[in-house]
């Protein structure tokens, strides 16, 4: 996985056109995330730095894909995606907490998307 949401969007845009459930496509991908994300959470005892920039990465691709899903239908997404989808307040804290690391050079995302330079709060 390289975590790059642009180009992410032009693999979903490609599944789309393929007849493929956006929702499911964008699902899949979390899951490798986190699959990743756990498994890397796993050796934090031999490069902590290394871990904790990877871990942070993965957590804003994360938090870029659950803004893109929120384009597209939630009843598609399994539960723990809808009540998500569905949780504003934890929303608008992550995208916080991105802007701040973002303006400190801290975060690891793409500021050439919109959904990390604040427009995702006006969706």
């Amino acid at each position: 996985m390289d975590f790059d949401i642009p180009e992410f969007k032009k693999r979903l845009d490609n599944e789309r056109l393929k007849g493929a459930e956006p929702a499911q496509y964008i699902q899949q991908e979390i899951r490798q995330a986190e699959e990743v994300k756990e498994g890397i959470s796993e050796e934090n005892n031999h490069a902590t730095d290394f871990v904790s920039e990877a871990i942070n990465r993965i957590d804003t691709y994360i938090f870029q894909l659950h803004e893109l899903a929120r384009q597209f239908n939630p009843a598609e997404f399994d539960i723990d995606q809808r009540t998500y989808l569905k949780d504003e307040g934890v929303h608008h804290r992550i995208a916080d907490r991105i802007n701040r690391l973002k303006e400190q050079g801290d975060a690891n995302a793409s500021t050439e998307d919109p959904l990390l330079r604040g427009e995702a709060d006006d969706k």
